[in-house]
């Protein structure tokens, strides 16, 4: 087999737009045994996609083990199954995702051959082709074998690569796999398996005009896909409204209650960047380790806890910059470096930290499963709340560990 183009994670924003940008349907075929990750990774696709305005729909044809929906933040809703095996309109089953079309698996199927083999998938693709819009289908490899239609392409999503032994099922071009770093032999440092690729700044408007379509003719024979403004959620939560004045350090207590007087003064070093979200507390206190040892840039990490009974994600947040736009600077130097992807990193601000105690171990706390990291000033911080409240969760887990820590001002004088 010949060289097989590699796609890590961290170079998505550069390498995924020239291979999509005449394609009309591009199969993300799964090669993970983690749902989730892949789910995420096609989430991550399609934005990047259609970050510059193109419109993009991704729907989950992982029938058996659909995971688009949660990583959305969308409730269990109708989607593919309930389009194509009970008549529901593909407008009811679309859901608009911070600029992307996203179309759940819905209901269980005992058939999912059927689905894969169903005669519209050559319409959709042709009435996707007619509009310049895009449509990625996440599937598995048995899906891809059984799919009607001839995509104009495939990305294979597996995070550690692929053999070279490895081939498609069928005669479709391969466009890459993309993969959670580099080749082991490479030096560069791994990167970020949660990225969240977005710009700081809107592109020429065509972001908002996203929210102002109302019809979006993406099909042939009747199959029109509605694009629908609505936001139906984030996979990180999105930031929590301001509090009105400083917070007065907690001696006695490790959480202030939360008060009206309780956001630092300008001076506070609360902007940081977020550049990826982990389901796992280890690659992410190892992510922020690395950020440290190779960009000299000193990262946190914060539990982030789904509603309801969701899963928990570790934002890794690197540095802590007084204003948004030192941030924002901050952001672009390591894209320069190599250290992020372009186009990947949240500017948040997010102020409160948790102190540990002095004399605390670093190795002890991480031990109990707490995100402590040293910071650059010797302390151990946990965490960067965007407010006391997101701060709850870290809270239960000091309490738990037997540890009392003050949560305060990050940074400058409170």
């Amino acid at each position: 087999m010949t060289s097989i183009r590699q796609l890590p994670l961290s170079r998505l924003g550069h390498l995924v737009p020239p291979l999509v940008d005449d394609a009309a349907l591009v199969a993300l075929v799964t090669l993970a045994g983690d749902p989730p990750w892949a789910a995420k990774a096609a989430w991550d696709i399609a934005r990047i996609a259609a970050r510059d305005g193109r419109r993009v729909a991704l729907v989950d044809l992982c029938l058996e083990t659909p995971a688009l929906h949660e990583i959305a933040g969308l409730h269990a809703t109708e989607g593919i199954v309930d389009a194509f095996e009970y008549g529901v309109s593909l407008n009811k089953a679309a859901h608009e995702v911070t600029g992307v079309f996203i179309i759940p698996a819905g209901s269980e199927t005992a058939h999912p051959a059927e689905v894969y083999a169903h005669a519209r998938w050559p319409k959709l693709q042709a009435g996707f082709r007619s509009e310049g819009a895009l449509l990625l289908a996440l599937l598995p490899l048995t899906g891809l074998a059984q799919l009607s239609a001839a995509p104009d392409g495939v990305l294979v999503l597996a995070p550690e690569g692929v053999g070279p032994e490895f081939t498609l099922p069928r005669d479709v071009p391969l466009l890459g796999v993309v993969r959670d770093r580099w080749l082991p032999s490479s030096p560069r440092i791994s990167p970020p398996v949660m990225t969240v690729p977005v710009t700081d700044e809107p592109r020429r408007g065509l972001r908002l005009a996203l929210a102002a379509l109302v019809v979006a003719a993406l099909a042939v024979g009747g199959w029109a896909l509605l694009a629908r403004a609505r936001e139906s959620g984030f996979l990180v939560p999105p930031p929590l409204p301001a509090p009105a004045s400083a917070p007065a350090p907690a001696h006695s207590s490790p959480l202030p209650a939360p008060t009206h007087a309780t956001i630092p003064k300008a001076d506070t070093l609360g902007w940081t960047i977020q550049l990826a979200a982990y389901a796992s507390l280890d690659k992410a206190l190892a992510h922020a380790d690395r950020l440290a040892a190779d960009a000299g840039v000193s990262a946190l990490v914060t539990p982030v806890p789904q509603s309801g009974n969701g899963p928990v994600w570790y934002r890794v947040l690197a540095g802590s910059y007084a204003t948004r736009a030192a941030a924002g600077t901050a952001r672009a130097a390591l894209w320069h470096r190599g250290m992020a992807g372009e186009g990947v990193g949240d500017l948040l601000l997010a102020p409160y930290s948790y102190h540990a105690p002095a004399g605390a171990s670093l190795d002890s706390l991480r031990r109990r499963g707490l995100p402590a990291v040293r910071w650059s000033t010797g302390v151990i911080l946990l965490g960067a709340f965007e407010g006391p409240e997101q701060a709850a969760y870290t809270q239960a887990a000091l309490r738990r560990a037997g540890v009392r820590a003050n949560l305060l001002p990050r940074m400058g004088i409170p």
